[in-house]
């Protein structure tokens, strides 16, 4: 019917998507429970891009009857590096970065060690 472009919301990379409008590494991932995961086709979103937020148009019953209706997420990991990164990186509203390094984000008010 005339589209010429199709927007794409996503929660991670995504290439060809250059030419139309896009919201790329939406957070909380779909495979981390976000509600990514329980849209369906015909699902009205609202896009607020002066506050940062995507809401999904359904009522509160309908997305806790589907996430009744959702199987988790079962991962293989490849390598060791892999299931490291899964296990301590957050999502990215978070910063996407190791869990246990918030611990270390005042280093700098400390003296370093004596390393020699």
């Amino acid at each position: 019917k005339g589209f010429r472009m199709l927007p794409c919301l996503g929660d991670g990379r995504q290439s060809g998507t250059s030419d139309s409008p896009s919201i790329l590494h939406a957070s909380p991932e779909s495979a981390a429970g976000g509600n990514l995961a329980i849209l369906q086709t015909g699902d009205l979103v609202k896009v607020d891009l002066g506050n940062s937020r995507v809401d999904l148009l359904v009522s509160d019953e309908e997305i806790a009857l589907r996430r009744t209706q959702l199987e988790p997420v079962q991962l293989q990991h490849d390598s060791p590096w892999q299931q490291l990164y899964r296990a301590h990186v957050g999502q990215l509203e978070t910063g996407a970065c190791l869990d246990f390094a918030v611990g270390y984000r005042e280093l700098r008010k400390t003296v370093p060690r004596h390393s020699h």
